[in-house]
């Protein structure tokens, strides 16, 4: 998973009617954070990519619709057939990442980016809960932190809500669809049905409590999990989930 932020703010500005009259922007362009999913491609099989992602469609409508995704792929694949499946299971395909699938992506009208060099796509998780959690690294040296931001209400599907800087606390529940972002960590008071993401500056410290885990994915650092790899963990009880040795793990939390 990657996350995006700008603070700078382009404007352009209309030709005015006539030199008396005043400028007008035309258009605003103003940074957001955005979290962006990579699909990597194990398998240049067609059928399989495109059954995989029709299976993903039907047990998380929710977690699908929407869902912007850069594909990367180190083998060639019929690119097209793919992002046709993507776009009628709901997910919203950017682009791939360079490679042998760059001249395809521009042909079809996609972006060609970056490689991730972080390697942060999907990683199997671990959950266990009995298992000792790894003490969180310390906070480097004069980083600023800012007070974490407090939410009363109920966080609902489509909504999103960042921290940046700091914690994001959820004093009641986060509904299927919506997400919860902080550059530190992520607490849900309540139920979290929808997306927990956490360090979303890269700080592999921070972690994700809920009072209910109903995840559709959570994520540290950029290396996260989907309600599929979550499944065999503590669903429906109390979560804390952290970095471990790269590794994300899920776990119960008795607070």
């Amino acid at each position: 998973m990657t996350f995006l932020h700008s603070a700078a703010v382009l404007k352009l500005k209309a030709h005015p009617a006539h030199k008396m009259s005043r400028p007008r922007n035309a258009l605003e362009f103003k940074g957001r954070m955005l979290s962006i999913n990579r699909a990597q491609v194990l398998d240049a099989d067609t059928a399989a990519i495109k059954s995989q992602i029709e299976q993903f469609a039907r047990r998380m409508p929710q977690a699908a619709k929407g869902m912007t995704v850069i594909i990367d792929s180190e083998v060639e694949i019929d690119l097209a057939e793919m992002v046709q499946a993507m776009r009628s299971a709901g997910m919203q395909p950017l682009g791939v990442s360079d490679g042998v699938l760059a001249q395809a992506a521009r042909a079809l009208g996609l972006a060609v980016v970056a490689k991730d060099s972080a390697k942060t796509s999907s990683k199997s998780i671990e959950s266990t809960s009995v298992a000792e959690p790894s003490k969180p690294a310390p906070a480097a040296a004069g980083a600023a932190r800012k007070p974490a931001r407090i939410v009363a209400e109920p966080i609902r599907s489509g909504q999103q809500v960042y921290a940046e800087g700091g914690d994001l606390i959820v004093l009641t529940s986060v509904s299927p669809g919506a997400e919860v972002i902080a550059d530190g960590c992520v607490h849900v008071y309540g139920k979290l049905s929808g997306r927990a993401i956490a360090g979303a500056r890269g700080d592999e410290s921070a972690r994700v409590f809920c009072r209910k885990l109903e995840a559709e994915l959570i994520a540290i650092a950029g290396i996260y999990a989907v309600a599929d790899q979550i499944k065999d963990g503590p669903r429906g009880q109390p979560a804390q989930a952290y970095l471990q040795n790269g590794q994300l793990k899920i776990e119960a939390h008795n607070a």
